[in-house]
Formats: C-alpha cells, sequence, structure tokens
C-alpha cells in the first residue's frame, strides 16, 4: 500500500513513522508512506498557503492553489474520479465517523491520498472538486488533520496481511469477526497472578479451555454493557490540572523553532 500525505507540516509524522506496526509495515515493504509539504507548492517567496475567508469572520483558510498543485503532482485530476484502487481521503468534521468497517474496507485500497487541513478549514473548491471520502474522528475539533489521519493510518496498517505478528489478534479485537460490529472485547490479565492483592480469575488459571472461552464471550457481553451504560447515564465534568489563571504550556502551530529532538532522525519519503 502507498499513502501519500498532504500536510503544512511535513515533520509531523517522523516518529509516527518509525514505531509500531506501522514500522514493522514499512521495513517490510507493506507500506510505504510519501509526505507531501504543500508549502512546496506555494508560488509567492514566502510560501504562503492559508489567507483570510471572503465575508469576514475569524481564522485562515487553506489557499486551493497550493492544494490543487500538490493534487496535480500526485495524478488526482480535480473535476475526474480517482485512479483504480485510489483512495482520496479528506480530514473533516464534515465527515463519516470512523469506524472499524471503514478501516477494513480503507485497508483494500492500493493507494491514500490524505489531506490534512489546517487554520479554520478548506476553501470549498477544495472539498468540491475532488472525490473525496470525508472523514471524522468524532464530534470535537482538533487544529489539524495530521493526527486524524495518523489515527487512520494505525488502524488500517494492522488489518494488511502479515503486518501483525499473529493474524488472529486483529479477528479477536473489539468490533471484529470475535466480538461482532458493535462487541468489545473482554478483559486481560497476565503476570503474576498475585499483585498488591489483586489477583486472576480463576477459570483464567484452569487451563479448560472450553471454559475460558465460555467466560471470555460472557464477559465481552458485560464490557458491551457497561459501556451503553456509561454512554447513556453518565456526564463527566471537566478537570482543569492547572491553577486558576495558568495556562499549560505548548508550542504555537508555525511558531520557530531552535531544535525539536528528533525531528531531523526520519528522512521524509520522497
Amino acid at each position: 500500500m502507498q499513502i501519500d500525505i498532504l500536510t503544512i507540516f511535513p515533520h509531523f509524522f517522523d516518529q509516527f513513522l518509525r514505531h509500531g506496526m506501522v514500522r514493522v509495515a514499512r521495513q517490510t515493504g507493506r507500506l510505504d508512506v510519501r509526505i507531501t509539504d504543500l508549502r512546496a507548492y506555494a508560488e509567492d517567496r514566502h510560501r504562503t498557503v492559508d489567507d483570510r475567508p471572503y465575508g469576514g469572520g475569524p481564522g485562515m483558510l487553506l489557499k486551493p492553489e497550493p492544494v490543487f498543485r500538490a493534487l496535480d503532482a500526485l495524478g488526482l485530476a480535480a473535476g475526474a474520479t480517482a485512479p483504480e484502487g485510489t483512495l482520496p481521503l479528506l480530514m473533516c468534521p464534515r465527515g463519516q465517523q470512523l469506524g472499524q468497517q471503514d478501516l477494513e474496507q480503507f485497508s483494500g485500497a492500493r493507494r491514500w491520498i490524505i489531506l490534512c487541513g489546517r487554520y479554520e478549514g478548506y476553501d470549498e473548491r477544495i472539498v468540491e472538486a475532488y472525490p473525496w471520502r470525508r472523514v471524522s474522528l468524532g464530534d470535537y475539533v482538533l487544529s489539524g488533520g495530521e493526527v486524524p489521519a495518523m489515527a487512520i493510518i494505525e488502524g488500517a496498517i494492522r488489518l494488511l496481511p502479515g503486518v501483525l505478528g499473529d493474524g488472529e489478534s486483529a479477528l479477536r479485537d473489539s468490533f471484529n469477526e470475535w466480538t461482532g460490529p458493535e462487541g468489545l472485547d473482554h478483559a486481560h490479565w497476565t503476570r503474576p497472578p498475585q499483585y498488591r492483592g489483586r489477583g486472576v480469575p480463576e477459570v483464567l488459571l484452569s487451563g479448560d479451555h472450553g471454559a475460558i472461552e465460555k467466560w471470555r464471550r460472557e464477559n465481552s457481553k458485560q464490557q458491551r454493557s457497561n459501556r451503553l451504560q456509561a454512554t447513556r447515564g453518565t456526564n463527566h465534568e471537566s478537570v482543569n490540572s492547572g491553577e486558576p489563571g495558568e495556562s499549560p504550556a505548548r508550542i504555537t502551530d508555525g511558531a520557530a523553532f531552535k531544535e525539536v529532538p528528533g525531528e531531523n532522525d526520519v528522512e521524509q519519503d520522497q
């Protein structure tokens, strides 16, 4: 599978590509990730990729020109259907909320083209001109599409044949074949059998595989029931870990960095 990612922060993905199943998939040749810096397709000396919205209002919009040029270079033509086997993905709050079945479908594509937005959103011509599959992680707002893009890649790549060490692992995950599309995985324990006064269910230590399987299915149903009850009946209060009047330390998007550890450790895919 080839994944092209369009972003104004290409180094955002450096560490992500170096770890976990994404790293395994890349090393074994099952995944080829290529990062496109949208600023490289701006034509002014300031490499401008954003501008103020017509009609006024807060924020800035991602301009159409750099995006259209970058997509031209990747072979995705405006106003046309996507090439066979290519899945254009737009990170967008208007999109369908991502589910496990979507990841299973996405993992069957030969190539993804992911556009990561920033600022207040996209110039609408970017949205209208291409056959996007619009994807949202949920009903909340992030500062950009890079984190959603990583979540989708992380979820789908582990479904590729040969990426996980044990192919049954994915089948027994939540929302998969063993649990059903709305089911949750059962609870798990590992060694030691006793720790700080807390033990392991006796059935899991019994060696009776039939009894263990029955217990796991019953526990899976209980996990689903607990989740439904929590969803219906609980309103969580927000927690502020700082002192009154304090703002957490943060890095502002676009600020100049003297040094970011590891930023230059990973060579960008060309």
